[in-house]
């Protein structure tokens, strides 16, 4: 179930998957200190010492490694359980006595644009790849789409596909972000959120009742992007191995 070679062809290495958590939590941390311009004193000091937790920490974890179980692929699962615990990177002002608004990495707007810069940031990464690949002697081009042919009904995605690895990992970045949404709202009935900084830094609450379908959504995301886009590549490998049999 966790090793569907339909994503194994875009998965990161796991050196690769820390990386890429770490990028994350980088992100959540340098938006944080958006916490400056606003003029609502939040500060969350304890609770970002108790987020060490190992109730948090597994918490966090589970949540987020939840949400990628549709791709079938280990190391995707582990990305976004590691995403979902470095978000909290914008707690660590706070933690450092800075008497600011806290959970910058909670809105809305953080959600778009790491997502956004995650995916580039990886789609980089595996063009970079694939270009090194590509320098390397190997067998030749007709063998290589003869093979994918062979392969065709496993190998679905495609780490040439810049759009696919983008899209993917935008929506994987995004529903790690959810799951964290998820799992405060679940341990708290009194979570709020500065859903709309930078615009607006008013905290809003989000009802406990509405955890695991915040948590449900996200898993529903990637379950529907994943399988589009296994849809769109297996018809590009088709259409390839088509025109080079023709």
């Amino acid at each position: 179930m966790l090793l569907d070679p339909r994503i194994a062809s875009v998965a990161p290495r796991l050196i690769t998957v820390i990386l890429i958590a770490l990028a994350f939590g980088v992100f959540a941390f340098l938006y944080s200190f958006v916490g400056f311009f606003s003029n609502e004193i939040n500060n969350m000091r304890s609770y970002a010492v108790g987020s060490l937790s190992l109730h948090e920490i597994g918490g966090h974890f589970l949540f987020g490694y939840v949400v990628a179980l549709p791709t079938r692929n280990l190391k995707m699962c582990v990305l976004t359980g590691l995403m979902a615990l470095t978000i909290d990177a914008d707690h660590l002002l706070n933690a450092a006595g800075f008497d600011i608004q806290s959970r910058m990495g909670h809105s809305v707007t953080f959600a778009i644009l790491s997502s956004v810069l995650i995916g580039f940031m990886v789609s980089q990464i595996f063009q970079k790849v694939s270009v090194w690949s590509g320098k390397m002697p190997t067998e030749s081009s007709s063998s290589r789409i003869e093979k994918k042919a062979a392969e065709g009904s496993k190998v679905v995605l495609l780490p040439t596909d810049k759009r696919c690895i983008v899209s993917l990992f935008v929506t994987i970045t995004l529903a790690a972000f959810m799951s964290h949404i998820a799992y405060d709202v679940f341990v708290d009935a009194g979570a709020r959120f500065p859903l709309l900084a930078p615009f607006i830094f008013s905290d809003f609450l989000i009802p406990q009742i509405y955890a695991l379908p915040i948590e449900g959504v996200a898993v529903l995301l990637v379950y529907l992007l994943f399988t589009t886009l296994s849809k769109e590549t297996k018809s590009d490998l088709d259409i390839k191995i088509k025109a080079l049999k023709q």
